[in-house]
């Protein structure tokens, strides 16, 4: 799998992933002309690793192509005789998703998006049966845990833009949403921490640092730690 650094998060430009197109971070105002369901819904199916399963039927071949329109930079055309999409830059064909880059491109979709990859080991695919069987049982568990968690409405996306653009010195409601949604996530991260940073820096200021736990350069510490 194709691990993206830092840099490449933060960039607003697309990350290309060989052989096939220009993987996006989609602004704030894209998500919101799309709307927050569909954008949701969007990074669900991108959840269901069964690619030939959506080119079966022609209504969910066609709804992962405009998935994959949304976060890929060429267009999307689906293409079933050939069991895969073409990435298309107007009539020449530069790219294609297949069954075997489908895994790459919907983990690189979802670190662009700040969102740890649904995606599952196939268990079938150990050849360790003990093995495969434990696998089998920490995906139900972990299935289990995620039907009875309870969302955390902190982190709600629409109260995330607010704290933020609230927060921040130079966002605000009219500016934020040009920021791309793994951008925006950074921002939250570091306005987090550098509250703490500020809280901590006046206490000292008042009262001294006897026990020498405060750190001057914690406000450029780097916070972003792969999923």
């Amino acid at each position: 799998m194709l691990k993206l650094s830092y840099f490449e998060l933060l960039s607003n430009r697309p990350v290309v992933v060989p052989g096939a197109g220009g993987i996006l971070s989609p602004k704030l105002r894209e998500i919101a002309a799309l709307g927050i369901e569909n954008y949701r819904q969007y990074l669900t199916v991108l959840s269901m690793d069964d690619f030939e399963l959506f080119l079966s039927m022609e209504p969910s071949a066609l709804l992962l192509q405009r998935v994959l329109n949304f976060f890929i930079q060429e267009e999307v055309v689906c293409s079933p005789r050939h069991n895969c999409f073409f990435l298309k830059t107007g009539k020449e064909t530069t790219g294609t998703v297949t069954r075997e880059s489908y895994s790459e491109i919907c983990d690189v979709i979802f670190q662009r998006n700040n969102i740890k990859s649904m995606q599952q080991e196939d268990p079938s695919k150990i050849e360790n049966k003990k093995a495969s069987e434990i696998m089998k049982k920490l995906q139900k568990g972990r299935a289990q845990k995620a039907a009875h968690a309870k969302a955390d409405d902190t982190m709600d996306l629409g109260n995330i833009i607010s704290a933020v653009a609230g927060k921040s010195p130079s966002l605000n409601l009219l500016n934020i949403w040009d920021l791309t949604i793994f951008q925006l996530y950074d921002c939250f991260a570091r306005l987090s921490a550098n509250n703490i940073y500020d809280i901590q820096s006046m206490s000292v200021a008042a009262w001294g640092d006897k026990d020498h736990s405060f750190d001057a350069a914690a406000w450029f510490q780097r916070i972003y730690q792969p999923h």
